[in-house]
């Protein structure tokens, strides 16, 4: 995690937690969006001790593992469990804050493979 206190930047795995339309038991995408929730919440250090964020815009960049790109609204819903771990560590205080979502889906590179980059600042601020 980095960044000042005006906007923070995390670079987590792609969640395990699979989209809305898959056919999984809701038990294992239950137990699964958990695991997702405490890898965010793990990642971002836990409790942060700074001002949350009000009225937050959270930059999403979804890095494929492969050239294949997938929906950009498959990957909003399968980051909702990051989104909770990052309140829980304390960017926000309710997700009620995130005001705007930006997400950009961007085929496998060399340099970035199979991540999610999430940025959160106030809206206030403009976009890196």
């Amino acid at each position: 995690m980095s960044g000042d206190a005006r906007a923070w930047t995390i670079e987590l795995p792609l969640p395990k937690v699979q989209g809305s339309n898959s056919r999984s038991h809701w038990v294992v995408r239950s137990r699964t969006a958990k695991s997702d929730r405490y890898v965010a919440f793990g990642i971002a250090g836990g409790r942060v001790s700074r001002k949350p964020l009000s009225d937050a815009h959270v930059l999403i960049d979804w890095h494929c593992p492969t050239k294949r790109l997938i929906d950009c609204d498959n990957a909003l819903s399968r980051c909702k469990s990051y989104l909770d771990g990052l309140t829980d560590a304390g960017w926000w205080e309710d997700d009620r804050a995130i005001r705007k979502v930006t997400i950009a889906v961007h085929p496998a590179t060399d340099r970035a493979r199979g991540l999610v980059r999430i940025t959160a600042m106030s809206q206030g601020d403009p976009p890196l």
